[in-house]
């Protein structure tokens, strides 16, 4: 097992990473919290009957009174609606202010349960469980919870910390190809903006890593977690800019989400889609004049067209809306070279549209 220390000022926390770690969740939560004697472990549909009974089953082992709930299946559970529900439920439950939430799932349960657990009596504990290569990776490590709006994605949250994070790299095995895939969109970006070494290694470990091996997934795991830690850290509520480099290819791949419909296209694949775009724009301006490692990692990602009856007015309707926007204008992140990310507001529609043209010929 690996441990990593995300440093966030005043409560650090830690990212557990290793194989067949579920058990051991109940220690390692009454560590980050002190014993406990009761929580509430939040799963989708999907995972109440595997994933989430077996978290459920390992705290009532550990002598822990457990109350379940699931929420929708996919980005239905980051609506105002079911979060609405969830609130009653533990209303009615009579959860109290130090009782832990416990989030078993991938990124819409984490999003949706952590913001519950951000604004539920104004805060009280939470845990991540993540249970897909991208939330493992990504969203449950930084404190962003949100739940989406009819007009724009991730548009009402919160920065809020957990306390704890358990990635275990043994429920990956199961996990659908086309959600793996979808991960590893998010494992390329932080390997082409924060770390070439990491990139090299993962072109040579890319079959094993596909293959599923546990010393690969643990280790890629385990890197991306480090590298979101130490970002996190330097700027824990995104106020700096260091952090808004995460956003490499979000810019478009947010525009795709909201443009087809949310659920329609996986998170990861939006954001290989929209890596690809800021690609073509950074080289538009002369930029990545050496980037052989660069396109053939991106190479090896699943390629997603743009649905049929969305037009180009339609796609880019959503930049409009981009909380990133500063003064108007659309904060994108370019490569000036593999590891060498820069923030820029003034990309023009003109740089938008050669990109996606580019894009959509390859």
């Amino acid at each position: 097992m690996k441990s990593i220390t995300v440093k966030t000022h005043p409560n650090p926390y830690p990212v557990r990473v290793g194989s067949g770690l579920l058990e051991k969740i109940p220690g390692f939560t009454a560590k980050a919290l002190g014993k406990g004697r009761r929580c509430v472990v939040v799963t989708d549909s999907y995972l109440a009957r595997s994933l989430g009974r077996q978290v459920e089953a390992s705290f009532r082992k550990a002598g822990w009174t457990v109350e379940g709930y699931s929420l929708p299946r996919g980005e239905a559970a980051k609506s105002f609606s079911a979060l609405e529900r969830f609130y009653g439920f533990l209303l009615r439950r009579k959860v109290e202010r130090r009782t832990p939430i416990i989030a078993v799932g991938g990124g819409t349960v984490g999003d949706a349960a952590g913001f519950a657990a951000a604004t539920f009596y104004r805060g009280v504990p939470l845990v991540h469980v993540p249970t897909t290569l991208l939330a493992q990776v990504d969203s449950a490590i930084g404190g962003k919870t949100a739940v989406n709006h009819e007009l724009a994605k991730n548009a009402v949250g919160a920065f809020y910390q957990p306390n704890l994070v358990v990635c275990d790299s043994s429920v990956l095995k199961s996990l659908p190809r086309r959600d793996f895939l979808s991960g590893l969109g998010e494992v390329v970006k932080y390997a082409l903006v924060f770390d070439p070494a990491f990139a090299k290694r993962l072109r040579v470990d890319w079959l094993r890593v596909l293959q599923k091996e546990e010393s690969a997934l643990e280790s890629v795991v385990a890197r991306c977690a480090r590298l979101k830690g130490g970002i996190v850290a330097e700027d824990t509520r995104d106020l700096s800019g260091k952090r808004e480099l995460l956003n490499f290819g979000h810019t478009l791949g947010h525009a795709l989400e909201s443009a087809a419909g949310y659920g329609k296209i996986r998170h990861g694949e939006a954001v290989a889609w929209g890596m690809r775009g800021a690609v073509e724009i950074s080289k538009g301006r002369g930029w990545l004049r050496d980037a052989t490692l660069l396109d053939g990692l991106l190479g090896l990602l699943p390629k997603v067209r743009v649905p049929r009856g969305i037009s180009r007015k339609k796609l880019l309707a959503p930049l409009g809306r981009d909380k990133k926007a500063k003064n108007g204008r659309n904060v994108f992140v370019l490569l000036k070279a593999l590891g060498r990310p820069v923030r820029v507001d003034d990309v023009s529609r003109a740089e938008i549209e050669r990109a996606l043209d580019a894009v959509e010929a390859s």
